[in-house]
């Protein structure tokens, strides 16, 4: 059964997590139904917002499918002590990956995603994922003309990158997975 991971982050991320996600439930009820079901939401165990913002805005979800997951690194934390803490994500993802088999991993930005797309990649090329899951890494809003963090490790292995304003999509024009579709939302 194909299952989905959309990668929720505090804040803005998750605000966009929202309706990116909720394009992805029309899409599928337009075609599909089950595309992309079932959907299980990961969030970093020490944001205490992005379940419940969720839950708020897409009725259709419920508390038993988000999974809660360590964080990579905390706003604020040293780069030396988010290595550690980043290798635990790291850990976490691999072994939440070789569980689970995502088909699809759909992230906006947050550091947590990046430990579970690498996993992903990691997982894929082992073969131990099918060849046709997916990550598809959407940059944040607010990136208007540099990539966050996050998009610039995980531009190499994404599937698709979308980018949001024409700057950026000019600047990366030579890269084969990104996509400029406009303001997305």
């Amino acid at each position: 059964m194909p299952l989905t991971y959309v990668i929720l982050g505090s804040g803005g991320h998750t605000a966009e997590m929202c309706k990116i996600n909720q394009a992805l439930l029309d899409t599928a009820n337009a075609e599909n139904a089950s595309l992309y079901q079932p959907i299980r939401y990961i969030v970093a165990n020490s944001d205490d917002t992005s379940q419940q913002h969720l839950l708020t805005q897409m009725p259709q979800a419920r508390p038993d499918d988000f999974i809660t997951v360590p964080r990579s690194r905390s706003v604020g934390q040293s780069w030396i002590s988010s290595i550690f803490t980043t290798l635990w994500a790291l850990v976490w993802s691999c072994w939440l990956i070789w569980r689970d088999q995502p088909q699809l991993l759909l992230c906006n930005g947050p550091g947590t995603c990046v430990p579970y797309c690498y996993a992903a990649y990691f997982w894929r090329l082992l073969g131990r994922l099918p060849r046709h899951t997916r990550i598809v890494f959407v940059e944040s809003f607010c990136r208007v003309e540099s990539l966050s963090l996050s998009g610039c490790l995980l531009m190499p292995i994404a599937d698709m990158f979308v980018v949001h304003w024409p700057a950026l999509a000019k600047r990366y024009e030579n890269k084969q997975n990104l996509r400029y579709f406009g303001r997305i939302f």
